[in-house]
C-alpha cells in the first residue's frame, strides 16, 4: 500500500552512477525497486551535527579524527581496520562553514 501523497509534488531525481544526493532526513523519500539482474544498489548514510562549542573534549575528538583521517572511535563505528583513508587520502580541505561545523572555528 502506497502512502497518500495527495497535495504533494513527487519529484524524481535523475542521478548517474557515483552521484551523491544529500537531503534532510525529515524529507519524505523513497527508492524505486532495483530491477537489474545482477547489480546491487549501494547507499551510504551519513549523519552530522554541528560541534558543541562548550564541549572541549568532544571538539578535540572530532578535530583529531579529521586531522588524522581516522574513523570515530565509538561503539557504533567499526572503524577502518585497513586504514585506507589514513594511508591513501589527504586531509580534507574545509570551507569556512566546514571549519565551523567541525569545531575548528566558533559560530560566535
Amino acid at each position: 500500500m502506497a502512502p497518500d501523497t495527495t497535495g504533494f509534488e513527487i519529484v524524481k531525481i535523475e542521478m548517474d552512477p557515483g552521484d551523491l544526493l544529500i537531503f534532510n532526513s525529515l524529507l519524505a523519500h523513497g527508492i524505486r525497486p532495483n530491477l537489474s539482474e545482477n547489480r546491487v544498489r549501494m547507499a551510504q548514510y551519513i549523519s552530522m551535527h554541528p560541534a558543541e562549542e562548550d564541549n572541549e573534549e568532544e571538539r578535540g575528538v572530532r578535530i583529531d579524527s579529521w586531522r588524522d583521517r581516522e574513523a570515530p572511535k565509538r561503539a557504533a563505528f567499526p572503524g577502518d581496520p585497513r586504514e585506507w583513508e589514513k594511508k591513501n587520502a589527504e586531509v580534507a580541505e574545509l570551507t569556512p562553514l566546514g571549519k565551523k561545523l567541525l569545531g575548528l572555528e566558533s559560530w560566535r
